[in-house]
Order: structure tokens, then sequence, then C-alpha cells
């Protein structure tokens, strides 16, 4: 069966093979090629192999396949080959790679598929791809990226580039909070590269501990003497230029948490308060060691942003900080960054007051306006609450009248509630996902009514579960999102894993202090 033989088979032998890098198939294309081939036939066979029990395995042909199905017919001309997994993982990757159109994420899992399903080397990957190592060896990394970021490079939103820096951090923790970071402040390649080379790696020369000390841990010697070091090595590290880089993530990340506990029994004993790492995490801007604007908090070694001679908080209070003991009118806090930098705080509020009390008249207008904004969001929040109040009753009454009666069409309404609740931005992303143009309420409805009951029950899936995202600021993957995929076989543990040290880096301790590699290490990491 090795010389291809073209034969009509029964669509409903034909299955879709699991490695094809290829998963999206755009709906307006699907719908052309079937008009064409109902019109003109099918002119170019798609290539299957035997799998027993009477199936046959798709090797080429994934899209015209659908496009059969789409119009309804019961076969589909074939060219049989008998092929080994390996054989047929690589024609498969290799049709998709050599086309336009194939996402970077598609293009790292077939290249994966070939690696371990086929059983392929490094370098027979890159002669059946006509690619370079180098090249197979960079996409490959992007399979190490958290779902977040396979999301943001399959949408657009993240650079294979700004992936390739991201999936070279060598631990899945922080991989997930630069992710985080890139996504929430929409950085570009080189500031994600600068991110991760002075706030991520392990530089000796930043860590807030002290690398002479002995006594952090009981079973590790100084930073200094450590073999791990780099300079201590340089058999082992002969590719890194700079002696103090720390090799050992997980014996850097216990020894600044040994200091970070003896630090806060010493802040206690002389009265100041100390910040929990879940608390903290909300008050500084994710991935750095700056204050959030919305923070409760000012740091004393910032600069004062209402001051015009931009004199820091801790020379503008010294005279209050001098006797904070006696009077007791200002707290000082103890906190660390989602970096692992350690801060001494005040309480915003607190400390506009005490320049006020002063007679510094920037600090009259902040700290009225922080005052005002208080109460005013206090207000809001209570008329919202009314309001909300006064329409579920409607929603109520309206739900009972429904279940009472079966005379009134409500399609087009639950429709128009759905539209109309996702945000424009949320919905249109949606409809780009699912290949579907978005128009104005009355096209959408008219569009939605017209697509098979199979895709509309994937668009319904999309908009609602992308709405909860959207509304919420998700603390975790929603119950409801994790019953689908458990209930779909989808592997959602692994999300959930990427998404905890996002909400509390303090609880992993390879979250490791600002840092940069050497030199030689970034210029390996720049292609």
């Amino acid at each position: 069966m090795n010389n291809p033989v073209v034969e009509r088979l029964p669509i409903g032998q034909i299955v879709r093979s699991p490695h094809n890098p290829r998963k999206n198939f755009p709906e307006e294309g699907l719908a052309e090629l079937a008009q064409s081939i109902e019109r003109h036939g099918l002119l170019h066979p798609i290539l299957v192999t035997p799998r027993g029990s009477g199936r046959y395995q798709i090797v080429a042909g994934e899209r015209r396949w659908r496009a059969c199905q789409r119009i309804g017919r019961a076969t589909i001309e074939c060219f049989i080959r008998d092929l080994d997994e390996k054989t047929a993982i690589s024609i498969a990757v290799m049709e998709n790679v050599q086309r336009s159109g194939l996402n970077p994420i598609e293009e790292a899992a077939g290249l994966q598929a070939m690696i371990d399903v086929g059983k392929m080397s490094l370098r027979e990957a890159a002669s059946v791809v006509g690619k370079g190592r180098d090249y197979i060896a960079r996409m490959l990394l992007l399979n190490r990226l958290p779902e977040a970021a396979k999301e943001a490079v399959r949408t657009g939103r993240m650079g294979r580039r700004m992936g390739w820096y991201i999936a070279r951090i060598p631990l899945a923790e922080l991989r997930s909070l630069v992710t985080s970071e890139a996504l929430a402040k929409r950085l570009s390649t080189t500031e994600v590269a600068k991110l991760v080379l002075e706030h991520y790696l392990l530089d000796l020369q930043k860590a807030d501990f002290s690398i002479h000390s002995t006594d952090l841990l009981p079973d590790a010697p100084s930073c200094l003497d450590c073999p791990r070091r780099t300079g201590n090595a340089p058999d082992l590290y002969s590719d890194v230029g700079d002696p103090m880089v720390c090799t050992d993530p997980d014996c850097f990340a216990r020894k600044r948490e040994a200091d970070w506990a003896r630090r806060c029994r010493q802040a206690q004993a002389e009265g100041k308060e100390v910040v929990p790492d879940a608390d903290a995490i909300d008050e500084f801007i994710l991935g750095t060691a700056q204050l959030a604007q919305g923070s409760r908090f000012i740091d004393l070694e910032a600069k004062c942003p209402w001051d015009q001679a931009g004199r820091r908080w801790s020379a503008l209070l010294a005279e209050e900080l001098q006797r904070r003991g006696k009077d007791g009118k200002l707290r000082l806090f103890l906190a660390r960054s989602p970096v692992g930098t350690i801060h001494e705080l005040l309480l915003k509020e607190e400390a506009l007051l005490a320049l006020k009390r002063r007679g510094l008249s920037f600090a009259r207008k902040a700290y009225a306006d922080l005052t005002e904004g208080n109460v005013r969001r206090e207000n809001e929040k209570q008329r919202a609450e009314f309001i909300r109040l006064s329409c579920r009753s409607l929603v109520a009454q309206a739900s009972q009248e429904v279940g009472e009666r079966i005379d009134v069409v409500l399609d087009d309404l639950v429709l128009g509630c759905v539209l109309r609740l996702v945000p424009r931005l949320v919905a249109a992303g949606v409809f780009e996902r699912q290949q579907l143009k978005l128009g104005t309420h009355e096209e959408t409805v008219v569009l939605a009514r017209a697509l098979d009951a199979s895709k509309q029950r994937a668009l319904l899936v999309d908009l609602l579960f992308s709405a909860e995202l959207e509304a919420e600021r998700p603390q975790k993957v929603p119950d409801l999102l994790r019953e689908l995929c458990e209930r779909l076989q989808i592997d959602v543990e692994t999300v959930c894993r990427e998404i905890e040290p996002v909400l509390d880096p303090a609880k992993h301790q390879g979250r490791p202090q600002a840092g940069r590699p050497a030199k030689r290490a970034i210029a390996g990491q720049s292609t």
C-alpha cells in the first residue's frame, strides 16, 4: 500500500490526527472551500494512513475533510499510504510549517510532536522542515510557556521573540510572573528582556541578604564560598562571564526567606508592623519593586509626587519619624515586593496628615483629594448597590413569569442580553477567535442564528466564560470553567499551577531577587 492509490472512503471512517500542528480553521475560509468543492468537486485528494478497525487517520488535508463534512458529503477522495507514526508526523508538520498562517504555538507543538512521538533528534527535525537547528531549538522553547503566554502568542498580543525570552527562565513560577507583568503593562520585547535580566535572574551582587553570611542556613556556606557560584566553578560555567551568578535558585530562595524572617522579628521588636506577603502583593505593581498608584502606602525611600522640590518621604518626615515612638501618630510597616526587595512603608493618609499639620500647602491639597476620593467612591458604591437590588427585583419577577408562560419568545432577548453584557472588545476577541465577523447587534443576531448547532454552542461557551473572566478579577480558575475542562478532558491542573505563583509569589521559594546574567549568557538569548 506504499504506492499512492486514490480511493473514495466514507467520511465517517476518517479521523483527524492528534498531531496535526494546525488547530485553527477559520470559518470564512472553510465556507468558501466548501462552496468550491460543492461546485467543482475535490481537486486534490487528502492523504490518509490506515489505523486499524477500518479507520483511516488524516496525514494531510484536514481542512478539505472539514469542508466536505460541511456540505454533507458521504465519501471523500483519498491517497492511502501505510505510514508509521514518525513518517506521518513528519509529513503533517512539514506540510503545515512550510505554509503561511500557522501561528508559532501551533508550529512549536508540531515540532515537539516530531521530537516526542516521532522519536526524532533535533538534527532530523531540522532536516525535515528545512530549518536550522537553532531555529528548531528556539521554537521548541515556546512549549515551556504558561498557557497565558501561549494564548497571547496565538492572538498576536505577544511575539515569539518575547516568548523566547520568557521561556528561557528556568522556573515555571517565574515564567508565569513575567508573563503576567508583560501582558498587564503591554511591554515590548526589549522591555521584557530588560525585566527578565534585571529582576528575575540571580545576581548575587543585588541580593538583599548578606552574601558573606554563614549562618542564614545551617546546611549552606556563604554565597562567596558556595561551589554553585559561577566564579567558584569556571570549568562548569565557562560560557558565563560574570563570576557572581548563583546557579542554585532553591538555596537562594531559602536564604532570602531566612533573612526576611530575621528582619521581620527585628522589625516587630522595634515596634514596626509587618505587611503579610499576601497583602503586600496588592500594593505593588506586579513584577516590580514599585508601589502601585492606588496603594494605601508610601515608600519612605521614594520621592513624594506632590512635592515640587522632589524630596523623599524620609526627608520630609524626618522630624515625625524621630518622635514616632512618643506620639504614636505614624506607624511604620515592613513589606516585601513581588521581586523580593524589602521596603519601609507608611500609610499614605497618615503621612499626608503629618505634613498637613506642618503647614505644607501641597500636603493640604493632597490630603483633601485623598479623603474626598474615598468618600466619593463609597457613595458611588452605595448608589450602585441600590440600583442593582432594584433591578434584581425586576429580574426575579420576569423569571417567575417565564416559568409560568410558554407563549413568549425569548431567544433574541437572551442573545441580546449576552452580547450586551460582554464588553465590545471582549466580544470582538471572541468573534475573531471563532472566525466570525462582529457587526451591529442586529447583524450579530442574524449571523448567530444562521450558524449550525455545534458552532452556536462553541460561540455561547466562549462568550459566557469570557464575560465572566472580564467582569471579575479572578483569583483562581473559575469553578465552572474547571468543571467544563474536566468534562472535556482538558488539562486544567497545569494551568492552575501556572496561575498560583502570580497570585501569591511569597509561597514559592523559587522567586529570586532582582538580578542580571552574564553578558555572554545574554548574547545567547538575543536571537
